[in-house]
């Protein structure tokens, strides 16, 4: 039962507790070398509790990598990366994501731009360590905007034994000339630990399978497939330090990630011709182009006040300034502006949460904790899109987890939030009035784990969440070129609620004297009703305004939205595994009886991988072939594009060459989109220019890793 009690604490929003001995031993005890449902693992078996986790672990990462975290885990069902170019990719679970969905890094909710699809996801993928992926709602701990779930990060992992260790990674691809590399250095001596990482990244544009593009119904030429001026570069820092005793663990953090990426010329503005010639530099960035820094520095204590008590405090500033520089323009009015500086938002937030866990002898475990969080908003540059504002959240929560026999456990709990948002007032043409916003409301959880036998795991939750609009639904005013659209909020909008539940089902079967030695299977099924769901509607509308596009509004209705997952594996002949998933989501506008825009398409993948451990000087080796299929989406909104289905495949070859005492070399090859076919993501917004997705690329990755 003590290792049940000690998961939990980690997956609560003190995530900073699984820094505590007892976590560390059950992560050695859980740890595989594929995805899994921490459900079907054996020491999840004893925990049973409701919630399923997809957890990937470094190796997951280290096999799979690809040009952002989010297209790294994009391979997993119910997860999708919101993507426009190469640059840019945001996570989505079930169709849902931005301020529906939080990225938790080392116990702090990632605080970006996160409401617009062209803001990435300003984490160092090689410095994750490990990833938890919560489907479904969570907002109890996390806050009222887990809505569809939360992306739990950790970028530290205690080692079993002191000493020095670090690693150097290389990496390059070929479809955009990428190179870079990532090295990180750890010591830890008698309960103290510090590292320090750096990552650098360099990149030309990049290539698809097409040879025009269209724009508001005008063709225009692609050079060789190369979208001119999407090339970039990424430089990231990142500090930790460490120390722990019998009654108390400390973590402090501090990172920073920047990036400059170049906007494709072909969908900022109007383009033209000489813009699209063909120069031949392709690693040159150029108008139009963003700048993007992200700071944070989060401090992570644990206070072990008894055998059976335990408070966790979690502390985080960031500042997120995201800058887009663009020639002056003026769409026909006004005097034109100087300097190139389009649009700057300088977001600064300040969180805390704490959570006390009592755990007492009748197997019960008792959590109650508060979240506080203060963000400050500034904008500048010569386009108006989003205004300025202050937001101050805080909810507190207690949840009850309890068990109540050998097969069967439960949770249960009640979250209250509030907050209040103050919008201030913007004069000119794009023209935003002052408003102050306030909203509260109560959130609730219930949930079952039944595991029969060692075999099946059957778990159940329902729940209600709440959700309070943001600055872009209420407030946003204008261009986003990028996103070729105009968007207008509503300040009439209303707080959002959702009534939820979840079941999953999976099996386990392992047999030691057979052919086929393992075989898993899962299904999982969610409906979500929304007496008030507010989402972003393409209109038939067109903005006076010359090259601004169509008019996307922010408006709110009854919406219903469901699907679901199904998994099954198959380990055979002690080296083969094969694998399949599919997902589907349906989301409908109760009131007009239309789909919602932006819902993905059927999805299914499959793959088959071979290990072996020798192979000459090579072991641990492993080659995959993965095949993608995505079904064409015609279920669409009013005045949203269809997407037509696509299939794909690619190979990745893994392999280990042993380097002497305490240093290990891997070798990682992959071809992306092996037939060079040109496909279009739904989620994509590049769809709208006919544009495809990024061609046949060749990835390889080289680690050196020491440990002393």
């Amino acid at each position: 039962m003590r290792s049940f009690l000690s998961i939990i604490s980690y997956v609560c929003w003190g995530a900073a507790a699984g820094y505590a001995q007892e976590a560390d031993s059950v992560r050695q005890t859980i740890n595989l070398d594929e995805v899994t449902v921490t459900g079907n693992t054996a020491a999840a078996k004893q925990q049973r509790q409701p919630l399923a986790i997809l957890r990937m672990e470094k190796g997951y990462m280290q096999e799979n990598r690809s040009n952002s975290l989010m297209n790294t885990l994009e391979k997993l069902p119910g997860i999708h990366a919101f993507q426009v170019g190469q640059g840019f990719s945001k996570p989505v679970i079930r169709g849902l994501g931005f301020n529906r969905l939080v990225v938790a890094e080392n116990g702090i909710k990632q605080q970006e731009q996160q409401w617009g699809a062209d803001h990435g996801l300003e984490i160092d993928q090689y410095a994750v360590e490990q990833v938890d992926i919560v489907k479904g709602p969570a907002s109890l701990q996390y806050g009222s905007d887990a809505m569809a779930g939360v992306v739990i990060i950790r970028s530290h992992e205690w080692q079993p034994e002191d000493g020095l260790s670090g690693a150097l990674l290389l990496n390059g691809n070929s479809n955009n000339r990428l190179f870079g590399g990532s090295g990180n250095i750890y010591f830890q001596k008698e309960n103290k630990f510090v590292q320090a990482r750096a990552t650098y990244q360099n990149f030309e544009s990049y290539r698809v399978p097409a040879e025009t593009f269209i724009y508001n119904g005008y063709q225009y030429p692609l050079h060789h497939g190369v979208l001119k001026n999407t090339a970039g570069r990424e430089v990231d820092a990142a500090l930790q330090a460490g120390w722990r005793n019998a009654g108390y663990a400390a973590t402090l953090h501090a990172n920073n990630v920047h990036s400059k990426d170049g906007f494709f010329a072909g969908a900022s503005g109007l383009p033209f011709l000489v813009n699209m010639d063909d120069e031949g530099h392709y690693r040159a960035i150029g108008l139009p182009y963003h700048e993007g820094n992200h700071f944070k520095i989060v401090f992570n204590q644990i206070f072990y006040l008894h055998s059976r008590h335990q408070l966790t405090v979690d502390a985080g500033y960031q500042y997120n300034l995201r800058q887009e520089y663009s020639a002056p323009h003026t769409h026909g009015f006004g005097a034109m502006p100087e300097g190139n500086l389009e649009l700057e938002l300088r977001l600064q937030t300040a969180g805390l949460n704490a959570v006390w866990e009592y755990r007492n002898a009748s197997n019960n475990t008792l959590q109650a904790g508060i979240n506080a969080e203060y963000q400050h908003n500034r904008v500048g540059g010569y386009l108006f899109l989003l205004p300025e504002f202050e937001q101050q959240t805080a909810g507190i929560f207690v949840i009850d987890r309890f068990h109540f026999s050998g097969a069967l456990t439960g949770a249960a709990g009640v979250r209250y939030d509030y907050g209040s948002i103050h919008i201030h007032r913007y004069e000119g043409f794009f023209r935003v009035s002052e408003m102050r916003k306030p909203a509260g409301d109560i959130s609730f959880m219930a949930g079952l784990a039944y595991q029969p036998d060692r075999q099946w795991t059957l778990k159940a939750n329902i729940g209600k969440s709440f959700r309070m609009p943001i600055a872009n639904e209420y407030a946003s005013n204008g261009i986003s070129h990028v996103m070729l659209r105009y968007e207008v909020g509503d300040s009439s909008l209303h707080a959002e609620t959702a009534y939820q539940t979840d079941v999953h089902a999976a099996f386990e079967q392992t047999w030691s004297n057979s052919f086929i030695h393992r075989a898993t299977a899962a299904a999982s099924v969610f409906g979500n009703y929304f007496p008030n769901f507010i989402f972003l509607h393409p209109t038939g509308e067109f903005s006076p305004l010359p090259e601004a596009g169509q008019i996307y509004r922010y408006v709110q209705s009854r919406a219903f939205r469901a699907g679901g997952e199904l998994e099954a594996q198959v380990e055979f002949a002690k080296i083969f595994r094969l694998a399949a998933a599919a997902e589907y989501v349906l989301a409908t506008d109760l009131k007009s009886g239309f789909p919602i825009a932006f819902t993905p398409p059927l999805n299914i993948t499959g793959e088959l991988s071979v290990r072996w451990k020798q192979l000459g000087l090579f072991t641990n080796n492993r080659l995959a072939v993965t095949y993608r299929y995505a079904a064409a989406q015609n279920r669409v909104a009013r005045n949203e594009a269809a997407t037509p289905d696509y299939h794909l495949f690619d190979l990745s070859l893994a392999a280990g060459i042993p380097a002497g005492r305490g240093t290990n070399v891997q070798l990682v090859l992959q071809v992306q989109n092996l037939f060079n076919t040109a496909y279009y993501k739904h989620l994509s917004f590049y769809r709208r220019l006919d544009l495809p997705e990024i061609g046949r690329n060749f990835l390889i990755t080289l680690q050196i890793s020491f440990n002393n």
